[in-house]
């Protein structure tokens, strides 16, 4: 397969966020991706923008050993030891309540998932990844393996921020609502596990997941205490957010500076990383790209803390393309689609993808997902859409019930001090804080592995002094 048969593959499979490798390469080689403290509250303007904190930069994106840690995750030699192979089916299922699915999005019509099966009976721990990735990332691989040879069944799903979960999964096709979202999850599970073949014994059910995936885990077994149908006893959150809206607008914040105004900056930073994935894909011919395939490639073409802190950036803002072009689509709010004339199978979407690349997550809030909630929740308003955005719409849940646990680190990019704080005070013996890692720069770290299985298996003992 050629590079440009191999880009356009990738481009379409993955929407708008890789679209931009075709656009990078192009231009070099010629090629065709409890509560928060009020002060935590992001609040609207009289013209209805958005206005975010500013507790200043959370601790990891004013360190250097966190960026690096983000961008590089663990050394290989401090990795917990995993089974060399894991039986792994993929699971296509179409789902019953999803909306129409436009033309364009025709390539994601059934949910992909990801099941390992143990030969006996043997409990279940569901995988939900982090934004904007699917369920079969480098990270829920990782996962997958531990969990495995620690004898679970594992189900590995997507974020609900994923284009191919959005499509498929989705009861909106307007993703970041942390309830809603959830909700769709849990459904999926349900129909995903009723249709597991009768011989697959479970005998329980624990949820974990990281980054976003991490407060979805979280949300989706407080929807589970109150309906009861899958019986989920415990969760582990590793890496979670406290607001995904508020970790995003600080990634934003930091790509504007990181990067400048202007298109020359941008187009700058693919072209260095999506030069080195084009050539990644010429060698493998991997259909997707995650975020661990966009950092592997800022390791190995950044030295500054400057272009690790864009990097990071760019992983989110790729993810939030996606979500902005499938919100649009959705909602029919005409931002860069007009909803009368939708692009079709074989257009050209290198407009579209150049304008979303430039918005930020609040333009997001403001012209997408605020007008479709509000239209449709009689008596919200945006900062009650905001505020239920936050983890600590199950602040009781995590507070009183024993069976909620959480991983995290001193100098996670995507928290500031007052969300660690209220993790800490609302979780108590129930999280481990890591004094190193930035975000998910420890993941598969033996004691990070040690400790969440420590606590799936219910033998948690508090982090040690």
């Amino acid at each position: 397969m050629t590079i440009e048969r191999t880009v356009e593959k990738a481009c379409i499979f993955a929407f708008l966020g890789f679209w931009l490798v075709g656009i990078a390469a192009a231009n070099q080689a010629d090629i065709a991706a409890t509560t928060t403290p009020r002060a935590d509250i992001a609040t609207i303007g009289p013209r209805g923008d958005i206005h975010f904190p500013d507790n200043g930069p959370p601790t990891g994106l004013a360190d250097s050993a966190a960026l690096r840690a983000t961008v590089y995750g663990t050394p290989p030699q401090q990795l917990a030891p995993v089974p060399e192979t894991v039986p792994l089916q993929e699971i296509n299922i179409a789902l019953p309540w999803k909306p129409p699915v436009p033309e364009v999005f025709w390539f994601n019509r059934r949910l992909r998932a990801w099941f390992a099966e143990q030969d006996k009976p043997a409990p279940l721990a569901i995988l939900i990844s982090g934004t904007g990735s699917d369920g079969n990332t480098a990270k829920i691989s990782m996962l997958r393996a531990t969990l495995y040879g620690a004898g679970y069944h594992v189900l590995s799903l997507p974020s609900p921020t994923f284009p191919g979960f959005i499509v498929a999964a989705s009861s909106t096709g307007v993703a970041g609502d942390l309830h809603q979202d959830s909700q769709d999850l849990y459904a999926a599970m349900q129909q995903i596990i009723a249709h597991l073949p009768h011989r697959i014994r479970i005998t329980d059910i624990d949820v974990v997941g990281y980054s976003l995936g991490a407060a979805n885990a979280a949300v989706v077994k407080s929807i589970d205490e109150t309906e009861g149908k899958l019986k989920i006893h415990r969760v582990v959150m590793i890496n979670p957010p406290v607001s995904l809206f508020t970790s995003i607008d600080r990634l934003d914040k930091l790509f504007a500076v990181s990067i400048g105004p202007g298109d020359a900056g941008i187009e700058n930073l693919y072209r260095k990383l999506y030069i080195r994935l084009a050539n990644y894909y010429r060698a493998s011919e991997k259909v997707h790209i995650d975020d661990t395939d966009v950092l592997a490639a800022a390791g190995s073409v950044f030295k500054t803390d400057a272009d690790f802190s864009a990097a990071i950036a760019l992983t989110f803002r790729i993810a939030l393309i996606n979500v902005f072009f499938a919100g649009d689509m959705y909602a029919r709010t005409g931002v860069v689609v007009d909803p009368k004339h939708p692009p079709r199978v074989g257009d050209s979407l290198e407009q579209i993808a150049r304008t979303l690349r430039d918005k930020p997550f609040s333009e997001y809030f403001e012209k997408v997902f605020a007008p479709y909630y509000l239209a449709r929740r009689p008596g919200a308003t945006p900062e009650s859409l905001l505020a239920a955005s936050r983890l600590d719409i199950i602040a009781d849940n995590l507070r009183n019930n024993p069976d909620y646990y959480a991983q995290t680190n001193s100098d996670d990019v995507i928290l500031d001090k007052p969300e660690l704080a209220w993790l800490k005070s609302t979780l108590g013996e129930r999280i481990v804080v890591y004094d190193h890692g930035g975000h998910l720069g420890n993941l598969g770290e033996k004691q990070q592995i040690a400790d969440m299985l420590s606590m799936l298996a219910g033998e948690w003992k508090g982090p040690r002094t």
